[in-house]
């Protein structure tokens, strides 16, 4: 009997002191940090990779006039040459000289017709209109003569540089034949170097002709500003990218060199919190959580961009609702918390535009939940 009273005296002793504890409020289970929910701005921008290359409108392939052997090259790949330099030296082919010789014999024949003509119309043997076409068959073989003598059928011709250029490519070497309108040579202008970049459909809407630009080569060699010249509208199908070019200082970078571009592309608004307070569940999808009546409501939010410290989101929020801080990461829906610091704004990021912090918070629905949680 004696044993027994002794256990239902601690017994009651328990149930007492766990009373006493619920009374005193322990029922608070997580210890967090608050931050004030502020409306803000941070700049955006899309960074990518791409390297340097020749515009279009600085771009031109010197084709082969007639159907020629390559008998000498005067440049290699990658040399910058003046303008009226040597470049490649073609031979006309046998059949090129063979078709010159039938135009110079044709030109003959035609102006010795041509003078029979003129005789006979003299003595009024020939009417004028033989006469007319006596002269225009002439004119033709003459006008025939002197395309291929320009186009180098005559002898050696040499292609020259029609303006100071970098050699891009050789596409025939010494001893090859190539045909008419073959592409012999490519060239560049110097000064027309671009930074080539591309990006998905998604990002290449918030790109426009003049956004301003950084570019970083990965050879160190410093930074260079440009702006966006070309923002494309079409997917290329081979790589699955809209393609962005990039104007480029002159003599800045070299062609074909790599690098990184950052496009800035604007300001955007929305809620400016600390980079922590982003979570990332299960599913992939970005929370936060804020503090209804010291009552954790965890909120699905989309980050727009991030500046230092701070990320900017869009979600439905509780305007006037803190921010969780640190201990987010192990509230759900519904978990009582107890604030263990004063409320503190985000840090303010250089060119941000961040309000200064909020005093009170309500106990408004703060929108749908997100499903799971987990850390960022």
């Amino acid at each position: 009997m004696k044993n027994l009273a002794i256990a239902l005296f601690v017994c009651a002793a328990v149930i007492g002191s766990t009373a006493a504890f619920a009374d005193d409020g322990s029922d608070v289970t997580v210890n967090v940090s608050l931050v004030p929910l502020q409306s803000g701005s941070l700049p955006t921008s899309v960074t990518t990779y791409g390297m340097v290359v020749p515009s279009h409108k600085a771009r031109l392939n010197l084709s082969a006039p007639i159907a020629a052997k390559v008998s000498d090259v005067e440049v290699r790949e990658g040399e910058i040459v003046d303008k009226g330099s040597p470049l490649v030296t073609l031979v006309p082919s046998p059949s090129s000289r063979a078709a010159y010789k039938q135009a110079k014999l044709a030109l003959k024949v035609a102006n010795h017709l041509l003078e029979r003509s003129r005789s006979l119309a003299k003595a009024h043997l020939e009417t004028a209109s033989q006469l007319a076409q006596d002269e225009k068959t002439a004119e033709d073989a003459k006008s025939t003569l002197e395309a291929l003598q320009e186009e180098g059928a005559s002898g050696p011709n040499t292609l020259k540089a029609p303006f100071r250029a970098i050699i891009m490519k050789i596409n025939a070497n010494s001893g090859t034949f190539v045909s008419q309108g073959d592409n012999v040579i490519e060239l560049a202008k110097p000064e027309g170097l671009v930074f080539k970049t591309g990006v998905v459909p998604e990002l290449a809407a918030q790109i426009k002709n003049g956004d301003d630009a950084t570019i970083t080569p990965f050879s160190g060699s410093g930074t260079f500003h440009g702006k966006v010249i070309l923002a494309g509208s079409v997917v290329d199908p081979q790589n699955g990218l809209v393609p962005i070019e990039i104007s480029l200082p002159d003599s800045s970078m070299l062609t074909g060199e790599m690098g990184k571009v950052v496009i800035n592309t604007g300001v955007r608004n929305g809620y400016v919190v600390p980079h922590d307070a982003v979570l990332l569940n299960t599913s992939g999808q970005t929370y936060i959580v804020q503090s209804i009546n010291n009552v954790a409501k965890i909120v699905p939010v989309t980050v727009i961009t991030s500046k230092d410290d701070n990320d900017l989101v869009e979600g439905k929020l509780v305007a006037d609702a803190p921010v969780v801080g640190a201990g987010n990461y192990q509230l759900d829906n519904g978990t009582k918390m107890k604030a263990v610091n004063e409320l503190r704004s985000a840090k303010k990021s250089s060119g941000s535009n961040v309000p200064p912090p909020l005093t009170g918070y309500g106990a408004a629905s703060a929108g749908d939940d997100s499903s799971g949680k987990g850390g960022k």
